[in-house]
């Protein structure tokens, strides 16, 4: 891939000011299952080459996933072509260059982002993922269950990948990349007496072969839906919040993650558009997005631009101290990019999340969180939250095995809804948890507010 991606810089120079190539190798190993029943194996690899060049401030873009010469030519042509009857922007300061030796950034490996037993796995086949999959319903058969209830798994899924990806450019930019990824996640009904059915669902996405317990997500699966059955109705108030490390994800991700995109601050689409330097959360609350954390899903070299990877404060001790940059987006307000730079070959780069880190001065557990609350709620996840408004923050969500909180005891219900504000929600972020976990992009633990509209 180096050589095509090295001709193509080439050619793409004797007509443009800048160009960039974005290069992406990947093996992915994929595992459906059905009940109890392996319904699809897949083993796919993957290429692509995406082309992004300048001409007197126009941009042209194109891709293809063919390494082979003509297709890579024709695909530098259409780059140009586009960029030709482009109209100029005035707001690209153009494409990243590779950093001074007197600049502090610089490429930095991030740990535990590469096993070479996942690349085992991946070159033999589909025979050991299979037996991964049997650990979770070994795992599931093994939770003892009362005499009443049934369990049974609906859905599964496993997922091996390696990939890699090469970036360079015009202005001194060629790096790498490579890491490894595991994940696996399984769906179970439970039922009592035939009359109410609840579903249960874990999952697990790892860096790292080691670090996975098959039979772990299997038991916390039937956990979670035998724990919600026997659900009960709760009155339409206005109480105490506990939300899970899985559902602080399901917000964040349609909210707050977009909100301080400084794509969307720049087009006022973001309550934060200039509210750099004010207290928009409680005290107690730090945000970091940290490309480099160790055993991050997400950790990376650099970004999807070349630019090095680094943690940026975003949030700390409850005031807005940044937004999350690209190369673009940092050149209109005159700042440098924060590394932040999200794509694959087939897109132009925008701002996203990496490793986006929730945190507090002071953690507590679940039990100690449960037994500050007189009377409230706890919810495992949300459904919905892909209707939240990314201008407003506000949301309407259907909680996913939730259960009631009274006097530190916890009891399951059934049909609630949660009505809110991301930024109420921070403002009233009144303590954290110390059960962290990532999931996507997001990396929190459990955290309760103190007041939100629960609706019956």
């Amino acid at each position: 891939m180096h050589d095509f991606m090295h001709k193509a810089l080439k050619k793409a120079l004797e007509s443009c000011d800048q160009v960039e190539i974005y290069g992406e190798w990947g093996d992915v190993l994929s595992i459906d299952l059905e009940r109890e029943e392996v319904e699809k194996v897949k083993h796919v690899k993957s290429t692509g080459i995406g082309v992004r060049v300048v001409i007197s401030n126009k941009i042209g873009f194109s891709y293809t996933t063919a390494l082979e010469k003509t297709r890579i030519e024709e695909c530098v042509e259409h780059a140009i072509k586009q960029a030709k009857i482009s109209e100029q922007d005035p707001h690209f300061h153009g494409l990243p260059a590779l950093a001074s030796e007197a600049s502090k950034r610089s490429y930095t490996e991030p740990e535990k982002t590469f096993d070479p037993q996942i690349l085992e796995l991946l070159e033999g086949g589909g025979e050991d993922a299979i037996e991964y999959c049997k650990e979770m319903l070994t795992g599931m058969k093994e939770y003892e269950v009362r005499k009443s209830v049934t369990c049974t798994p609906t859905e599964g899924s496993f997922a091996a990948a390696h990939d890699e990806t090469y970036i360079l450019n015009s202005e001194g930019i060629e790096t790498s990349n490579t890491g490894t990824y595991v994940s696996a996640g399984i769906m179970v009904v439970a039922s009592e007496g035939g009359r109410e059915e609840t579903p249960g669902y874990e999952s697990k996405v790892s860096r790292m072969l080691s670090d996975m317990d098959f039979e772990w997500i299997g038991r916390e699966a039937v956990k979670m839906g035998v724990d919600s059955l026997g659900g009960k109705k709760l009155k339409t108030k206005e109480i105490p919040v506990v939300f899970s490390p899985r559902a602080v994800q399901s917000l964040l991700a349609y909210t707050l993650i977009p909100q301080l995109s400084a794509e969307n601050v720049q087009r006022k689409q973001s309550p934060y558009h200039g509210k750099k330097g004010q207290e928009i959360a409680s005290e107690i609350l730090t945000i970091v997005d940290d490309g480099t954390m160790p055993s991050g899903v997400n950790s990376r070299k650099m970004d999807g631009e070349g630019v090095p990877s680094q943690p940026t404060n975003l949030v700390e001790k409850g005031v807005l101290k940044n937004f999350l940059y690209d190369s673009y987006t940092a050149g209109k307000d005159g700042v440098e990019s924060t590394g932040n730079a999200i794509r694959s070959f087939s897109n132009l780069p925008t701002p996203g999340a990496t490793n986006f880190i929730i945190n507090a001065k002071s953690k507590a557990s679940k039990e100690e969180i449960f037994s500050e609350i007189h009377e409230g709620l706890f919810v495992n996840d949300v459904i919905g939250a892909h209707t939240a408004s990314r201008a407003s923050g506000d949301f309407s969500v259907v909680a996913q095995n939730a259960f009631g909180i009274k006097k530190n005891d916890l009891y399951p219900v059934t049909q609630v809804m949660l009505a809110g504000n991301m930024q109420e929600v921070l403002k009233h972020l009144e303590m954290v948890g110390n059960d962290t976990r990532q999931f996507y992009n997001v990396v929190s633990p459990s955290i309760m507010v103190s007041k939100m509209q629960v609706v019956s």
